[in-house]
């Protein structure tokens, strides 16, 4: 068994945001640092230690990037894929002797411009942190709020969540230089997340459009809605749009889970019978909950 590295989760965190700005730079990548560390530097929402490093990367490279950090030691997390309302837009990487997770985005949730332009749009508001003595890329504070707008807005239930939107909407108002409120809006613009953001364009006085397409903005808001809930939605929505004949299989595998798919982070050991037991029950009460609280925002 691997021994853990012998650091706090805040040093892995900073740790492993040098490490990909690195690897970027020594590879041609452009890799842009977001969220936890980053929104904290930045003011916009009260310190607290991230459970993961997160990373928004040219999508062009995406896969690339994600292979070079497989070289480095880091894995995928054995978990089976599950739909997606929005669909997929990181992946989690670990590593067996780090007490952190790397989350590696291609998207981020609530931009419904195409990948590589709102990447290009955050990329040119760039700007750096020193971060474990390395210089780290990070967007600006105006498109970095924008993301914080768009990560806080997107959970309905969440007491930390509303009180991260309302810092940005602080911020935004009390706080912000004219070009940086400027910024904030024309990357959301960019980004097509005028309509996701459309209570902070109100507050400050800018009309909006509606940006996003009727699809869109119902799958965002059965997100929002169901988000907190699990998968069960999502499988679902699957469920309902795959043909009649697919429909069995698809089915089969919502409700079952095999002993391999069980979600850890050791590879090599296999859930014994009863811990494989113990989770599907686990899955099955909180998918009937998730499916409990959808029919009750439906009504």
């Amino acid at each position: 068994m691997a021994t853990v590295m012998n650091f706090a989760l805040g040093e892995a965190n900073e740790l492993a945001h040098a490490m990909m700005a690195r690897i970027g730079r020594d590879h041609g990548i452009r890799t842009l640092s977001i969220k936890g560390l980053v929104a904290d530097r930045y003011g916009l929402r009260r310190p607290r230690v991230a459970a993961d490093a997160d990373v928004i990367i040219d999508p062009a490279r995406f896969d690339e990037f994600c292979r070079l950090l497989r070289d480095y030691g880091w894995h995928l997390r054995v978990e089976r894929e599950v739909p997606s309302l929005l669909g997929p837009h990181s992946v989690t990487l670990i590593r067996d002797d780090w007490p952190n997770d790397i989350d590696a985005h291609v998207r981020f949730p609530g931009f419904f411009a195409d990948d590589q332009t709102v990447f290009e749009r955050l990329w040119s508001t760039r700007s750096t942190m020193e971060v474990a003595h390395c210089e780290v890329t990070v967007p600006s504070r105006a498109a970095s709020a924008v993301i914080a707008a768009l990560h806080a807005v997107r959970y309905t239930k969440s007491v930390r969540h509303a009180g991260e939107l309302e810092r940005v909407a602080e911020l935004l108002i009390d706080d912000f230089s004219d070009a940086e409120r400027e910024e904030f809006l024309d990357v959301a613009c960019v980004g097509r997340a005028q309509w996701v953001l459309r209570e902070l364009f109100d507050l400050v006085g800018r009309p909006y459009e509606m940006d996003a397409t009727p699809r869109q903005m119902q799958l965002w808001e059965t997100n929002r809605a169901t988000v907190e809930d699990g998968a069960a939605v999502s499988w679902l929505s699957t469920l309902r749009s795959v043909p009649l004949h697919r429909k069995p299989a698809v089915l089969a595998r919502a409700l079952w889970i095999s002993r391999e798919e069980i979600p850890r982070n050791d590879v090599s050991r296999l859930p014994t019978m009863r811990e494989a037991w113990a989770h599907r029950m686990l899955r099955w009460r909180r998918g009937g909950i998730a499916l409990w609280h959808y029919a009750r925002w439906r009504r």
